[in-house]
């Protein structure tokens, strides 16, 4: 019984203890010192504002304006005027390049990325002042937008079509591109 009065009271003892501890005063260690001062009032409130002048004078007339300094001199004559390496190529044409050849060239490119989604390419062939051509590209709805094209000198002639291929990119949602 003496035991069990015993451990009753060390236990009484021990909760009383507990419930009126007081928590540890923080110690000062981790925080900066206190190496701020006071703000200063050395410049004072601010002024109220005014406007700046409307009549302002004319300048000071300088020596520089009045007689100006001629220390360097014109060009000395040996550096005269450009010689034919800075003329345009034949010293004609004002520098274009030799149109004289009608212009003939055909190209061709094609990305085609699945794990990315691009699909999308470009050919056009050119005979003298006529250009025709296609370009296209898988859009993320799955539909293949594709622009052809004659641009000759009545201007610039595009036909666009559309055509589904696929239900779109697999990256790609309701909400267009998805990151």
């Amino acid at each position: 019984m003496i035991l069990l009065q015993n451990t009753v009271s060390i236990l009484l003892l021990a909760t009383i203890a507990f419930a009126s501890a007081e928590p540890p005063v923080p110690s000062n260690q981790y925080l900066p010192a206190n190496q701020y001062l006071p703000p200063s009032n050395q410049y004072g409130a601010p002024r109220p504002f005014t406007p700046p002048s409307t009549s302002y004078g004319t300048p000071a007339q300088t020596q520089a304006i009045i007689t100006p300094n001629n220390a360097y001199g014109p060009p000395r004559a040996e550096y005269g005027p450009p010689g034919p390496a800075y003329l345009p190529p034949n010293g004609r044409n004002g520098g274009y390049d030799d149109q004289s050849e009608p212009a003939n060239y055909h190209f061709q490119y094609h990305v085609d990325d699945p794990p990315s989604g691009n699909d999308f390419g470009h050919e056009e062939e050119r005979q003298g002042d006529v250009a025709r051509g296609k370009y296209f590209v898988l859009l993320p709805d799955g539909r293949l937008q594709t622009v052809e094209y004659t641009a000759d000198s009545e201007g610039y002639k595009p036909k666009i079509s559309y055509e589904q291929v696929g239900g779109g990119y697999s990256s790609g949602g309701p909400g267009g591109y998805q990151y």
